[in-house]
């Protein structure tokens, strides 16, 4: 999930300007204000902290299906094989 986080993205400028706030999802999490020119957005705690239970439960996930993934692989090698080592040869001369 360090990928998501150092993601960059942009934020409107709060006070209506045209200048983007340039940000990545980590410092949105983690920072209790980011600023412009014009404006700043003063980040809620309470949201922060669900934004990272989010985090943490996509990295669950991600961990489990990375896990069932390699074991669905293995089944179909082994099914694979079988279908192989199972069938019928028939040689044509």
């Amino acid at each position: 999930m360090n990928e998501l986080l150092k993601t960059k993205t942009e934020l409107p400028c709060p006070g209506g300007g045209y200048s983007k706030i340039k940000t990545t999802y980590g410092d949105v999490m983690k920072k209790s204000k980011l600023s412009s020119s014009k404006g700043e957005y003063r980040f809620k705690s309470q949201y922060q902290s669900k934004m990272k239970s989010t985090v943490n439960k996509m990295e669950s996930l991600q961990k489990k299906f990375e896990k069932e993934m390699g074991r669905a692989q293995e089944d179909f090698s082994e099914a694979f094989q079988n279908v192989i080592s199972n069938a019928d040869v028939v040689i044509k001369r």
